[in-house]
């Protein structure tokens, strides 16, 4: 496990979360995502406030790949799009949506 230091985390967690595009996983949890960090849960829940937290940080990398997506793939369906996106189905999309955009 790695050392915890606030600022070094932040910067693993970008390149998971970001560069390797683990927010494209629909499987994607704080356990998980810890876990590809080679560190703990708590260290990373508390790293990721600085980003807005776990469900914000990772939804509007969704919300924003989706709406890129979409425009690169004309005549999809939103169900394909929330897929392509890391959500679990097209409600999914529409209900954080709704919660990040209202």
């Amino acid at each position: 496990m790695i050392p915890y230091n606030a600022n070094n985390l932040v910067k693993t967690i970008r390149v998971e979360v970001e560069e390797r595009q683990a927010f494209l996983d629909p499987g994607l949890t704080l356990a998980s995502l810890a876990d590809r960090c080679r560190t703990n849960r708590t260290y990373v829940s508390s790293a990721l406030m600085e980003l807005g937290g776990f469900f914000v940080y990772i939804n509007s990398l969704r919300l924003t790949f989706a709406a890129s997506w979409r425009k690169s793939h004309p005549g999809t369906t939103l169900e394909q799009v929330a897929l392509a996106s890391g959500f679990h189905c097209r409600q999914t999309y529409y209900n954080v949506r709704r919660q990040l955009e209202h």
